[in-house]
């Protein structure tokens, strides 16, 4: 199971759209949820706040590291700050960095799911990358 928390919500509409179809795409393979929330008291077996100062990694390296924690039955939840980020960030097991450079807290959510789809498609086996 994966989930995706978030501080905030979309009201841009194309941002809705491509999200959707991502979730979509996702949910063919595993249990999927995105939870707009206005505070954070929901916390999985790991916990990945995205933050710009965490780690950042490859498609391939993140592949392997979600597939990592998912074959330990584990319920991986996704933090995405609000256009503040977060007051500070508690119970991580993970602080994961999409780039260095700042994009705001709406693309975050979208390149997040993208990159958690493209990791299925690579630990699949699925023809996406390209």
């Amino acid at each position: 199971m994966i989930k995706i928390v978030c501080l905030g919500r979309l009201k841009e509409r194309f941002y809705i759209e491509a999200i959707d179809e991502y979730r979509k795409r996702i949910e063919k393979f595993f249990k999927f949820e995105i939870v707009e929330t206005g505070k954070i008291k929901d916390f999985g077996d790991f916990n990945i706040f995205l933050d710009e100062n965490g780690k950042e990694m490859s498609s391939q390296e993140f592949a392997k590291f979600l597939n990592d924690i998912m074959l330990k039955n584990k319920k991986v939840y996704f933090f995405i700050g609000s256009y503040k980020g977060f007051e500070k960030i508690e119970n991580a097991d993970f602080v994961l960095s999409l780039s260095k450079m700042t994009f705001p807290y709406q693309l975050c959510r979208l390149i997040l799911i993208e990159q958690i789809y493209r990791a299925i498609t690579l630990i699949k086996g699925i023809n996406y990358q390209k």
